[in-house]
């Protein structure tokens, strides 16, 4: 027997070594002290003579559809590295990124659902599970994303930015929303009440164009008034006692003659309607601009009564009961009442934009107090999201991540470890 040890043996005595002190590969040996070996003594080589049967799986390497989600929502850190170097610091640190990563993803997921949910309110029962399913989508592209910016190669160098990018795109999207997402799940009723105030004053607006409108007069009532305006100035402009007989023309078809006049005193509009005919017969344009003037406002007598009672309603009344009672054509549009008395959008998209106006409308004018909650809850989206962005960046360019996707490497630990195989072989 030789004294010295040559650098062969030594190698795989130190990979013995390391196989049965190693603390990280505790839970291997247990694996491997309780696998049920069968011996054969009278067989030649090693590999024959112990067999183990049957051949433990490693838990690890279990996959199934409840793993499978586990890890897609709470991604594992080895996910962040290759697989040709690892250590337990290493795995340590890149747990902590990948639960940061995690955690905002997550926190996007549940701000999401409600802008999905109101969108899908058509289908009924189905809605909340579609939402949910469609923010689990966008929650795995993210954390896709997320794992697959970590890998630097050369070779995936583009893709790894590229994915860096998507990640922090989607993040940003889903932040953007998240405000807006928390202000339906917690107050979808005060929007839908800003939004009835809204469309009242709107409607309100509407209806005041349209008193406008009538008190101004048609076209015909225009015409006329222009005409009166153009005899009254001629009028004006003229020496009455150097044009005497041209004053009296103007006045006549400004007003009719005096015969004219002091016959239809006291008429009423209807009855010099029913003397003349039209208004456009009736004798002087002033007098016709006079008629019609009055006969514009009996007509839009009855909107300017209902134009003060809704002014008076909209001060006193809730905006959504206001609208319920004052407006029902308009609140069936856009509110209906589920069984139980609950309100519900007939649109669920028009309560997305309408949420959506009404969060950034106070951010960007500074009335914070309608949206703290929701302000705080997007606040936290962008610091987790920047937060996230900037490690998985960092992770991407730590020499240790890098290395575990180096193909030489990896290369090398396979030869080693087939080499210390054959080794062991011999020694058996």
């Amino acid at each position: 027997m030789t004294t010295s040890t040559s650098p062969s043996k030594a190698n795989a005595d130190d990979f013995l070594n390391w196989l049965e002190q190693d603390p990280s590969l505790a839970k291997l040996r247990a694996m491997a002290a309780g696998v049920v070996c069968e011996y054969k003594p009278g067989e030649a080589s090693a590999e024959a003579r112990i067999r183990c049967n049957p051949p433990k799986e490693l838990e690890a390497d279990k996959k199934g559809p409840l793993r499978w989600i586990w890890n897609t929502v709470w991604v594992p850190g080895r996910n962040m590295r290759g697989v040709a170097y690892g250590t337990p610091e290493l795995d340590k640190s890149l747990n902590s990124v990948a639960k940061l990563m995690c955690i905002s993803t997550l926190w996007d997921f549940v701000c999401t659902i409600p802008l999905f949910q109101f969108s899908l309110a058509p289908l009924a029962a189905g809605a909340l599970p579609g939402a949910t399913l469609l923010s689990f989508v966008l929650l795995l592209a993210s954390n896709v994303a997320g794992e697959t910016a970590t890998d630097r190669r050369p070779s995936h160098a583009a893709r790894a930015s590229w994915s860096l990018a998507a990640f922090v795109l989607l993040c940003t999207a889903k932040t953007l929303f998240s405000g807006v997402g928390v202000d339906l799940m917690i107050g979808s009723q005060a929007v839908a009440s800003n939004y009835a105030a809204t469309l009242s004053k709107e409607k309100l607006a509407k209806d005041k164009a349209e008193l406008k409108r009538l008190e101004g007069g048609d076209a015909v009532f225009q015409q006329t008034k222009r005409e009166c305006a153009d005899l009254q100035n001629e009028m004006k402009g003229l020496d009455r006692n150097a044009n005497e007989k041209q004053y009296i023309s103007l006045f006549v078809r400004a007003y009719g003659s005096n015969a004219v006049t002091a016959a239809d005193r006291g008429l009423s509009n209807a009855q010099m309607l029913e003397r003349y005919g039209s208004v456009g017969k009736i004798p002087g344009v002033c007098r016709q601009e006079k008629v019609l003037q009055e006969l514009n406002a009996e007509k839009a007598k009855p909107l300017t009564s209902a134009i003060e009672q809704k002014s008076q309603a909209i001060a006193s009344l809730p905006p959504l009961a206001y609208l319920e009672q004052k407006e029902p054509a308009l609140y069936a549009e856009h509110f209906r009442k589920a069984s139980g008395g609950k309100l519900e959008w007939v649109n669920g998209t028009e309560a997305v934009a309408e949420a959506t106006d009404q969060f950034y409308s106070n951010l960007l004018s500074g009335r914070l107090s309608p949206i703290g909650f929701s302000l705080f809850m997007l606040s936290i989206s962008v610091i987790l999201t920047g937060a996230a962005s900037v490690m998985i960046y960092l992770v991407g360019r730590n020499p240790e991540v890098q290395a575990s996707f180096t193909g030489e490497l990896e290369r090398f630990r396979d030869q080693c470890l087939d080499q210390y195989q054959r080794l062991l072989g011999k020694e058996g």
